[in-house]
């Protein structure tokens, strides 16, 4: 009898906020998703179950099940972790040009983000997924910087990572439904 009391109550919730919202003319959902008040009725959901990396997914997006807070999540997180590997490609760029390599397409790599973010905003998905493919070309690009060199390099593993990233935000992308 609980149970019934508390879906209830739930239903009259969501209806409550359905109707609110639309005879505001106002997004309630978004509303909830920026401030983090998401309600998921659905909790067999998994947003990362096909993703191309789901560990490192859920890692990311830790319980989001709005593609599009997800995706934001995850590219702000790959933001930061491309600053760190900048940041190390800088510290040892005297030492090989590889490095200077690995320090400018890691440099695009956050611009391209940047505008990324940029283009979900203002609905323009096609150009999200060039930005995001540039984004993937510019850690292979710093790979590839390195293996023609020859070098043992301390940005090798990140670059994975970040490409496992990036995958994964593709993914996200592709989840997402812009109007």
């Amino acid at each position: 009898m609980a149970s019934q009391a508390c879906l209830f109550f739930v239903a009259l919730l969501m209806a409550g906020m359905w109707y609110g919202g639309h005879a505001q003319g106002q997004s309630q959902e978004r509303e909830r998703e920026l401030l983090g008040l998401s309600i998921n009725l659905n909790l067999g959901f998994d947003i990362c179950r096909k993703a191309d990396y789901p560990a490192m997914c859920r890692s990311v997006v830790k319980g989001l099940n709005n593609p599009r807070v997800a995706f934001e999540a995850a590219v702000r997180q790959l933001m930061f972790q491309t600053s760190r590997a900048k940041s190390v490609a800088q510290r040892n760029k005297d030492k090989s040009s590889a490095m200077e390599v690995c320090f400018e397409v890691y440099d695009d790599a956050y611009s391209n983000l940047e505008t990324g973010l940029s283009n979900l905003k203002s609905h323009d998905k096609s150009s999200l997924n060039v930005d995001l493919s540039a984004v993937l070309t510019d850690y292979v690009t710093c790979d590839d910087a390195i293996n023609e060199e020859g070098i043992t390099s301390p940005v090798t593993r990140t670059n994975a990572i970040l490409s496992q990233m990036a995958s994964n935000c593709l993914y996200f992308s592709s989840l997402i439904h812009l109007r």
